[in-house]
């Protein structure tokens, strides 16, 4: 099998689940790593675009400070904000 290293950033939680799994299980790392983006490059395949929920919502620097005003501020919520949180 030809192998290629690559290298990634992550935070200290995931590297401390991904520790600890290959600790219980006795796998390498390389091969939980390796099953891990198989299973999710599968999924992004089968499951239509539209379905999947991004994990991550980037927003401009303008539209953050506007949030953030929304956030402090004492307006009530809207209709639309209701009728979604009752849902």
């Amino acid at each position: 099998m030809n192998a290629t290293q690559i290298s990634a950033y992550i935070s200290e939680a995931t590297k401390e689940q991904v520790e600890s799994y290959v600790k219980r299980r006795g796998v390498k790392k390389g091969f939980l790593i390796e099953e891990a983006l198989q299973h999710h490059l599968q999924a992004l395949r089968e499951i239509p675009e539209d379905v999947i929920i991004p994990t991550r919502i980037v927003v401009s620097e303008n539209s953050m400070e506007r949030i953030a005003d929304l956030l402090e501020s004492d307006a009530e919520p809207t209709t639309a904000l209701k009728e979604l949180m009752n849902d």
